[in-house]
């Protein structure tokens, strides 16, 4: 983009040199006519080159400088939070924080309760005698209710011994997955700072661009009118248009970096700060 961008601009300034040339031979000798002619030649070539200038360097990159309005630093670094990456290396924390939880109640394990229920018609059988009488068998049927609870307590003595190292390893991991997740924000929140400044930077030198660009327009206005008149000739009247198309371009240019610089910081921090209406 940035290459195309200047090359169009060192085609149109050859193209605008090429047309000077010839006419600054007879600069000496033109009547007001004539002048008035070779000027508005100048500016229909500049007017081209400038239209050109202003397709490669506003395309998509319409900011209004003036009604731009940067929010506080805090307000971007507080945002670095929702950031995907700091939010990966939070859950992270948080999962290991479960499994020393889980680890910390394993000792429920150690106990075991039992318990059955059982309810059935029983049949029981018998044989009985006496002296005056021979075996006989008797039968007896009832109804019955069963159930029996009871709780037991088994310890596994390496599980025993191995736990205060288990409950150990899970705090390490979580103070590490600590520093990894502050080192994540810390890593963002320099981007975002990096992104900041730029953009503050920005703004002070394209506000300053702006006013320079500003004044070569009224000086130009004055070095046409000198130029009409006969007080300059069309070489002292090109030099100061190229000296304006110099500061409209960079002007153009220190645009299209502030509208990258606030598109990445935008990024960075989910943050709007151009409102496309």
């Amino acid at each position: 983009m940035k290459r195309g961008y200047l090359k169009k601009i060192v085609h149109n300034a050859i193209l605008l040199g090429l047309f000077i040339i010839p006419l600054s031979a007879a600069a000496q000798e033109m009547t007001r006519e004539e002048r008035i002619k070779a000027l508005e030649k100048l500016k229909m070539e500049e007017e081209k080159m400038e239209m050109n200038t202003m397709e490669l360097a506003s395309q998509n990159y319409s900011i209004e400088v003036e009604k731009l309005q940067l929010p506080p630093l805090s307000v971007f670094l507080d945002a670095v939070t929702e950031n995907a990456t700091v939010k990966r290396a939070q859950s992270q924390v948080e999962q290991v924080k479960n499994q020393y939880r889980l680890e910390k109640r394993n000792w429920w394990n150690y106990f075991r309760l039992n318990g059955n229920y059982g309810y059935g018609r029983y049949n029981v059988i018998s044989n009985a005698s006496d002296t005056f009488t021979q075996v006989y068998q008797t039968t007896t049927s009832n109804a019955q209710h069963n159930f029996n609870v009871g709780a037991s307590v088994g310890v596994s003595v390496g599980d025993l011994i191995n736990r205060p190292i288990k409950l150990k390893d899970y705090r390490y991991q979580i103070e590490q997955l600590k520093y990894v997740q502050e080192e994540v924000m810390e890593e963002r929140r320099l981007k975002v700072l990096e992104a900041y400044n730029a953009v503050t930077e920005q703004l002070a030198t394209i506000k300053a661009k702006a006013e320079t660009a500003a004044l070569y327009n009224a000086q130009m206005k004055i070095s046409e009118n000198n130029f009409i008149q006969g007080s300059i000739d069309i070489i002292s009247l090109s030099l100061e248009r190229a000296r304006r198309t110099g500061a409209v371009t960079s002007y153009e240019q220190s645009r299209v970096q502030l509208h990258n610089s606030i598109v990445l910081l935008e990024m960075l921090t989910n943050i709007k700060v151009i409102n496309n209406k």
